[in-house]
């Protein structure tokens, strides 16, 4: 295309041209943009209907399974200086039979416990 140049200016037909290549320029930009965003919300709401699916159908399973996780989850008690599995035994189960807890506490522990250690219980 050639340029027409009068009196330092551009002739008024290459003049309109240009402005017409802008403007349409623009206008693809726009198309563009519009076209991007309804790209990404499309892509944002398809992943958060999948993300929502898979939370309604494992959810509840997950959340049972969680509770069970912590019901059976071992328990533990340190050991203080002069205690025994006799002792131990007493204060977590006052009204249970203490020959069977301490057995159970030994079956978990062993029969030797130092002071400082973490003694599981049942």
């Amino acid at each position: 295309m050639a340029t027409i140049i009068m009196h330092g200016q551009l002739h008024p037909a290459t003049r309109r041209q240009a402005i017409h290549q802008a403007a349409h320029t623009r206008e693809i930009q726009r198309v563009y943009r519009r076209r991007r965003l309804g790209a990404i919300a499309a892509v944002t709401a398809v992943a958060v209907a999948a993300m929502l699916s898979v939370f309604s159908l494992f959810g509840a399973s997950a959340a049972a399974e969680d509770n069970t996780t912590r019901a059976t989850a071992p328990k533990y008690v340190v050991a203080q200086p002069g205690d025994t599995l006799w002792l131990i035994g007493q204060r977590i189960a006052p009204n249970a039979s203490i020959t069977e807890v301490v057995d159970e506490l030994v079956r978990l522990n062993g029969t030797a416990i130092a002071s400082g250690q973490l003694i599981r219980i049942p």
